[in-house]
């Protein structure tokens, strides 16, 4: 496994407000705000313990907030948790397999693109009534 490095220094404040799935295996969401509140970017992605693997579905940062380290970030705060996991994620742009390849050189993790998913989880689709905040 490899050591998280530090963040880059971000020009303003922003909240990862991270809405846990309400069934098993099921969407959450980590969601950025601006130091206004403003959404600007979010990560689904759901996990399955059972199977011990999990799926990112989407990572979206808008333009203007992109190569600052929130997208890293936001994927460090799903991955964190369950780092032996074996991870997927959704056919990728350019820029995701990017991405995606530089967090798998820092993680250690696969991130395996159009990967066959578990059967407990399904087609991404974001829960309606979950709320919260996870650190």
């Amino acid at each position: 496994m490899k050591f998280r490095r530090p963040p880059p220094p971000c020009p303003q404040a922003v909240t990862y407000r991270c809405a846990p799935a309400t069934v098993a295996a099921g969407c959450q969401v980590i969601t950025l705000l601006d130091g206004d509140g403003r959404d600007i970017g979010h990560l689904d992605y759901q996990v399955c313990h059972v199977c011990r693997a999990a799926h990112v579905s989407t990572i979206a940062i808008a333009g203007p907030w992109q190569r600052m380290g929130l997208g890293r970030e936001a994927l460090h705060r799903a991955t964190d948790p369950w780092p032996a996991y074996a991870w997927s994620t959704s056919r990728q742009s350019a820029d995701g397999r990017k991405f995606f390849a530089a967090m798998a050189e820092e993680t250690g993790m696969d991130f395996v693109p159009r990967a066959v998913r578990c059967p407990h989880i399904a087609a991404p689709v974001r829960e309606s009534g979950s709320g919260g905040e996870r650190p």
